[in-house]
């Protein structure tokens, strides 16, 4: 993944190499301290994963360590602990699939559909709760009954023991979000989690339009109680759904309320969908579609690193720390937690950086270019113009920096192209030595240092102690 490395400061000057593996669990972290913050600390982030998207099973490649690779990405990079395969998987990669969703840390979640025969209800359960983490059931048939879903829940609190939380049951209606009938929740989904979508923006003539609040002030649920997402919003263009100038500002106005956005430009589609996936973060529970994490593009688990950073650099993809800073903001959490809303914009910024790839290139960017690399896409967490400064004075230094030392650079290259790779002096091999075994050396010498520091210490402190003692007058001898 092509993301700056960030400090206690912002990293102005994107070297284009990938985040190591501390850089990430630190991004991971950062994201955890944000929804904890938040209260969803406990909230399912499911991942729809079209089974067509995964590699296939090839004789001599170790597809589970690859699937392992990119179910680290989406947790970290996305927010995601739950992920649904859907279709049919290939066979022969089924088990490299649920190793990899294990071994990554991840839970599985299945799609469970009613059995017609409802004497088979309680034994499909069953079956289902020993092969998945979670189930996604599907209510969307008439005749479904709340004894159906208490016997379901049941059935699966039973199997799952002390580890069942609600979360584990989410019901889908397989519709429109407002075909959810409010009085049909309150008697049979109170307490359960419900599927809905901000997919659209009309919400059947009101103009809630598929938002958080819908769920809680129109279809009265409370957080928690339902799981919030896009459903393959970005399939057709934006552009055919911002026509309805009523609803799209109906729809501008209730971000700009639930996000406190300050944003002329909401109405770009690239920011428009940068604010619906933040709406969908303000919920306990979210999901993604794969679709939706780079519109418009042929993304795959194979080339998931390439394409979705490319997506990110044009402003379309889903940069998962961006909905985070909104949400933090919306709620205040800037002001109350200031290190951790800063530490997320760091990685936000950082995701959404295109900045160059040597110090080299860095240098011959000119103003206008470093400019153009460093406008925050998103442009609703305004630090733009700090970031543009910083990122103004980097690449000076750099350009400082290498015409003063144009002349040593000069004389370096000029030595290696003549030196004998053969003429090689004992000192030289010992600072190869040293090179080849740099940590243990590093190790050694800081553990040395300490030894003769504490030796140091430990000497002054007796002979001060001597001292001391030798001056304490000595006590009356008591008869």
């Amino acid at each position: 993944m092509k993301v700056a490395a960030t400090g206690n400061t912002y990293r102005s000057i994107n070297f284009g190499r990938s985040l190591n593996k501390t850089e990430m669990d630190n991004a991971y972290k950062v994201s955890l301290e944000a929804r904890n913050l938040m209260g969803a600390q406990d909230g399912r982030g499911v991942l729809f994963l079209p089974s067509e998207r995964l590699p296939k099973a090839q004789e001599g490649v170790g597809l589970t360590e690859q699937l392992e690779k990119f179910f680290d990405n989406v947790k970290k990079l996305l927010g995601i602990n739950t992920v649904e395969i859907t279709g049919a998987a290939d066979e022969a990669s089924a088990a490299s699939v649920k190793n990899a969703i294990q071994g990554s840390g991840l839970e599985r979640m299945g799609r469970f559909v009613i059995p017609q025969n409802r004497d088979e209800l309680e034994n499909a359960v069953e079956q289902a709760a020993k092969e998945f983490d979670a189930l996604r059931v599907m209510t969307n048939d008439g005749n479904v009954s709340l004894e159906d879903i208490n016997k379901i829940e049941e059935t699966f609190k039973r199997v799952k023991g002390d580890a069942f939380k609600p979360s584990m049951l989410i019901y889908e209606h397989q519709d429109k979000a407002y075909a959810w009938d409010p009085d049909r929740i309150n008697e049979m989904y109170k307490g359960r989690v419900i599927v809905g979508s901000s997919n659209y923006l009309n919400d059947n003539g009101g103009v809630l339009w598929g938002s958080k609040s819908f769920f809680t002030d129109r279809m009265g649920a409370k957080q928690g109680e339902f799981i919030h997402g896009l459903r393959n919003a970005f399939d057709s263009d934006l552009a055919t759904q911002m026509s309805d100038g009523g609803q799209i500002n109906a729809a501008r106005n209730l971000l700009e309320t639930e996000l406190k956005l300050q944003d002329d430009e909401i109405l770009h589609p690239a920011r428009f969908a940068a604010a619906k996936r933040a709406d969908v973060v303000l919920s306990n529970n979210f999901y993604k579609h794969f679709d939706d994490i780079a519109p418009k593009m042929s993304l795959d688990v194979e080339n998931f690193e390439k394409i979705y950073q490319e997506a990110l650099q044009q402003g379309s993809g889903d940069n998962y720390f961006d909905s985070l800073a909104k949400a933090l903001k919306s709620l205040g959490l800037d002001k109350s937690n200031p290190d951790v809303y800063e530490s997320v914009c760091k990685y936000r910024n950082a995701l959404f950086a295109s900045g160059a790839k040597t110090m080299e290139e860095a240098a011959a960017l000119t103003a206008q270019e470093l400019e153009s690399s460093y406008k925050d896409v998103s442009n609703v967490v305004l630090q733009g113009v700090e970031i543009k400064r910083k990122a103004l004075e980097d690449a000076k230094k750099l350009a400082d920096f290498k015409e003063q030392h144009k002349e040593i650079l000069e004389e370096g290259r000029k030595l290696g192209e003549n030196m004998n790779p053969l003429d090689i002096t004992r000192f030289d091999k010992f600072l190869n030595y040293v090179r080849k075994y740099k940590v243990q050396f590093i190790v050694g010498a800081a553990l040395a240092a300490l030894a003769i520091i504490g030796g140091t210490m430990y000497s002054y402190g007796k002979e001060i102690a001597q001292k001391s003692q030798a001056a304490k007058p000595k006590p009356d001898n008591i008869v």
